[in-house]
């Protein structure tokens, strides 16, 4: 059965705040995993892109791997975990962090030209209220990319795998695990027309770049 918001909140406790971080460090699957995915995210970033969102930031590691790589951008973070918001601030230069609810985000209308959703709409109870506010705080023309996991078989064993040893924080969390033509067709409804569509990690993610019409 999957969780309801407060019930994943309680999952969200049980994460180190520094998870990501820590992970691409001592993690050799995670290392991979992670700058293969920065690898194929900066081919989608483009320097005009000002200003930046990072929804369900977590400890600020793909924003910090986004800031290295394109120093000229404006990047805000926000995370529902709190802890893991405080965690990024403590240790993150440069970036703005904030705790709040992809649900109902603290920022006025048309004021990113990029938003990101890296693995954070699997974890949303209502991802299609979070793609409602992804397109309002987005200017004309912004652009929004979804990486997520396919869940595609192979996928669904290795998060298995994953979630008996070192992912067993995340036990229960995948709350809507969208198949990519069902990801795709939330994303049209919502206001966005798709740019591109490519898979990676053998199939098991997608990365998705949407423009708001």
């Amino acid at each position: 059965m999957s969780p309801d918001s407060a019930q994943f909140e309680e999952i969200l406790k049980q994460v180190p705040p520094d998870y990501y971080e820590s992970g691409t460090k001592s993690n050799l699957f995670q290392k991979y995993w992670h700058q293969h995915k920065w690898s194929n995210l900066a081919k989608l970033l483009e320097n005009r892109h000002t200003k930046l969102l990072d929804i369900g930031c977590a400890d600020g590691t793909t924003a910090a791997a986004i800031k290295k790589l394109f120093p000229k951008i404006a990047i805000t973070g926000i995370d529902k975990y709190a802890n893991a918001i405080k965690y990024a601030i403590k240790t993150k230069q440069n970036i703005t962090f904030l705790h709040g609810d992809a649900h109902k985000l603290p920022f006025r209308k048309s004021s990113f030209d990029i938003v990101l959703a890296v693995e954070t709409l699997e974890h949303l109870h209502d991802p299609d209220q979070a793609l409602s506010e992804i397109n309002r705080v987005l200017k004309r023309k912004g652009n929004l990319i979804v990486i997520q996991d396919t869940d595609s078989m192979l996928f669904r064993t290795v998060w298995w795998f994953w979630t008996k040893w070192k992912g067993s924080v995340w036990n229960h969390s995948h709350i809507n695990c969208l198949k990519p033509k069902d990801l795709t067709k939330k994303i049209k409804a919502s206001g966005f027309r798709i740019l591109s569509i490519k898979y990676t990690n053998l199939g098991m993610e997608v990365l998705i770049k949407a423009q708001k019409r």
